[in-house]
């Protein structure tokens, strides 16, 4: 086989897959930031001593607080947010919604008390965003509880910074590349060498 059918069946096969690389990385990343407000209550009815959320009820979205990728949630918006132990490693999901047709959830993959004592607790770590017609995309959660027993008052923030996707643009550039090599040697072929190559 010649070096220019090879050269062109290569670049066929790369356009082919910057092509499907392109629609299978059509989904956007997760941007942006959404903060809840509600009540808590622990499984010792103190912020001292607890180590577990016993109930996350009355829980919603904090008005003026929605950015990017949830600017259009209304406030107000209910959210249902999963009891958890603070050791637990991980809480599969954190909290979700549903808004305008689209699921909204984030999963905790870890949880760190930053502080802790009879009046404040805070609690963060990092997690997985999901947004329906979204790509899963990595962020951070905190929780806040203040007040006093039994019930508490409870805040929450999620903030996602997803990259923008290539979109197979990389692997298209690289295959435009090599079609206009393959179509280069082609022609070389045909034409035989230049006057200076000649000489």
């Amino acid at each position: 086989m010649k070096l220019s059918h090879i050269t062109s069946l290569g670049c066929g096969l790369i356009l082919a897959l910057a092509l499907g690389s392109n629609r299978a990385a059509a989904l956007p990343s997760i941007n942006g930031g959404i903060n809840f407000d509600g009540t808590a209550t622990t499984d010792t009815g103190s912020l001292a001593t607890a180590t577990a959320f016993t109930s996350i009820s009355n829980t919603f979205v904090d008005p003026n607080t929605t950015s990017g990728s949830y600017a259009s949630v209304p406030p107000m918006t209910s959210v249902a947010f999963s009891s958890f132990s603070f050791n637990s490693g991980s809480v599969t999901p954190l909290w979700s919604f549903t808004s305008g047709g689209a699921t909204y959830s984030f999963a905790a993959t870890s949880i760190f008390i930053n502080s802790q004592s009879s009046s404040f607790l805070n609690l963060s770590g990092n997690g997985i965003a999901s947004i329906t017609g979204f790509a899963d995309t990595a962020g951070t959660w905190t929780i806040t509880d203040t007040g006093n027993a039994p019930t508490f008052t409870f805040g929450s923030g999620t903030t996602v910074r997803g990259g923008v996707p290539d979109s197979g643009a990389t692997a298209l550039l690289i295959a435009l590349g090599l079609l206009a090599a393959g179509l280069g040697v082609k022609f070389y072929g045909r034409q035989g060498p230049g006057p200076l190559l000649a000489a």
